[in-house]
């Protein structure tokens, strides 16, 4: 009996060390990545271009319905606002990893912007046509 509350934290130990690595996703590779970046990629184009011409319309072309009830357009204004003072315009990306997690993908980025050329971008899809973006982050 006294061993018992040591073996449930183990146990529960173990299945939140599951349940982490589980939630990690998938990182996709070869033809699996190229087939996501088809569609990931332009519409990562648009949303950077909306995001750079200051053109909510353009910026959330792509959102899902929860994406649009998450960032309205005084939302957008706040973000381009803080975005502009914090980096700077929008230079350049590259593809670091994509994850294919759940129902969604999750294109990690190196971006670059006039004041920080390390800034970690996440866009994330859905898995289900047409692909619409559910998530955006700045980690900066």
């Amino acid at each position: 009996m006294k061993n018992k509350p040591l073996l449930l934290f183990v146990a529960l130990t173990i299945v939140l060390l599951f349940a982490g690595c589980a939630s990690q996703g998938t990182p996709l590779t070869g033809v699996d990545l190229d087939a996501v970046l088809a569609f990931t990629e332009s519409k990562t184009d648009n949303l950077l271009a909306g995001l750079k011409a200051g053109d909510y319309a353009i910026f959330s072309a792509d959102f899902d319905a929860d994406m649009l009830k998450a960032m309205t357009k005084s939302q957008f204004e706040a973000l381009k606002t803080d975005r502009d003072a914090k980096l700077g315009s929008y230079v350049s990306r590259t593809v670091n990893t994509v994850i294919q997690q759940g129902d969604f993908y999750i294109v990690v980025y190196d971006a670059v912007f006039e004041k920080d050329s390390a800034v970690v971008m996440r866009v994330v899809f859905r898995m289900a046509e047409p692909h619409q973006v559910s998530g955006l982050w700045f980690n900066k």
